[in-house]
């Protein structure tokens, strides 16, 4: 069982039992590890993965913790793809259960029904959950950051838009299970804005986003009212830990955590590259933190668009021809790098995990080697 599966049940419990979770993860001792990313060897799809799909930038989850959708803005299947990824399955290939082609998925957000929703820029693209049905579509100039949540049963959207520099908050028509219509309720201009990005909903409703050319983080009131920013390098995408904002700041590779008055929580939070044996940078050398995914109490995800295995050699991947052992040490990969690596960062020691975990026998062996 891997501490991947393991996490999965724990964010099942949390889904189920919101209200006995209030713990803040601990963000001095963070352990890493690199749940998924694009294994340049193999065929995914019926695509050599080698050329692509790069630059992956939006992230999202399901609501009951089993899959990812993540967003790449370069594919030869189109101008990009947004996948669903199964983190029941260690092997990277098939953990692609589901792909749509021709959409970048600059940010994506996913309902309590599990309909997926992604920023396009010129549109907002609702999908149902397997990415196969395109259930609705919202015209936009320039949108990249995209927020749902419930209020006293009414599905509401929150847009953010670059070039317009406004946020704007949508309801959204339900039937038989789909999306089918989006009335624009109201829609605020950002003073102060330069290049809005994602955007996020905190647990008291009011409304945050990243501004990656401003070098701030904004919020607002649940009325679009109120509001109030906070200096931040780099912001591009916001996930809350309770009451607490976990911000990816882009090219800077690092994490900030803000309180609920804006305040910065100790230092920015640094990924170890070479323990992980990852190269941030990537073929480009501007290899970013982007979207974020946090399970509160117990860990977040967050992508490193264009990064890669640091020596073009992979300790990550499927085992094949290409696999074997050099000076003592075991490869994946001999002659390939890996790109886009998903990472996943858990409190270390992970107390809460593992004493959960072994209560319900799912403790066992974890392995960085992910075998066909």
């Amino acid at each position: 069982m891997t501490r991947y599966t393991i996490l999965l049940v724990l964010a099942g419990l949390l889904v189920a039992t919101p209200a006995s979770w209030g713990a803040t993860i601990d963000l001095g001792q963070l352990d890493w590890s690199v749940p998924y990313l694009i294994d340049t060897s193999q065929t995914d799809f019926g695509e050599p993965q080698s050329p692509n799909p790069r630059d992956n930038r939006g992230l999202a989850m399901s609501p009951d913790g089993r899959y990812l959708y993540l967003g790449y803005n370069n594919a030869s299947s189109g101008s990009g793809e947004v996948r669903k990824i199964d983190l029941t399955v260690a092997d990277t290939i098939d953990a692609s259960v589901a792909r749509v082609a021709g959409v970048r998925g600059k940010s994506i957000a996913v309902d309590d029904q599990g309909r997926v929703f992604l920023a396009e820029g010129a549109s907002i693209a609702v999908y149902d959950a397997d990415l196969g049905t395109l259930q609705h579509s919202i015209s936009t100039t320039k949108c990249e950051g995209v927020a749902v949540t419930r209020d006293a049963g009414v599905l509401y959207l929150y847009t953010t838009d670059r070039t317009d520099k406004t946020l704007t908050k949508w309801a959204l028509a339900e039937s038989a299970g789909q999306v089918t219509g989006s009335t624009q309720t109201w829609q605020s201009s950002i003073t102060g804005a330069a290049s809005l990005r994602g955007c996020e909903v905190d647990p008291a409703g009011r409304i945050w986003m990243a501004d990656i050319d401003a070098d701030k983080v904004f919020r607002v009131d649940a009325d679009g009212a109120g509001l109030a920013s906070a200096d931040v390098s780099s912001p591009i995408d916001i996930g809350f830990d309770g009451t607490q904002a976990l911000v990816t700041q882009y090219t800077d590779r690092t994490i900030t955590a803000l309180d609920a008055d804006m305040n910065p929580v100790g230092s920015p939070i640094s990924v170890p590259w070479a323990e992980l044996e990852l190269d941030p940078d990537g073929q480009s050398s501007a290899g970013a933190l982007s979207g974020i995914v946090v399970l509160p109490g117990l860990g977040f995800y967050v992508t490193n668009e264009t990064g890669q295995t640091a020596n073009e050699k992979s300790v990550y991947g499927r085992i094949d021809a290409n696999s074997d052992e050099v000076e003592g040490k075991f490869y994946t990969d001999q002659y390939y790098d890996d790109n886009d690596p998903v990472l996943l960062a858990v409190p270390e020691p992970s107390t809460l995990i593992l004493l959960i975990a072994a209560a319900i026998g799912l403790l066992g062996t974890t392995s960085r080697r992910q075998r066909a």
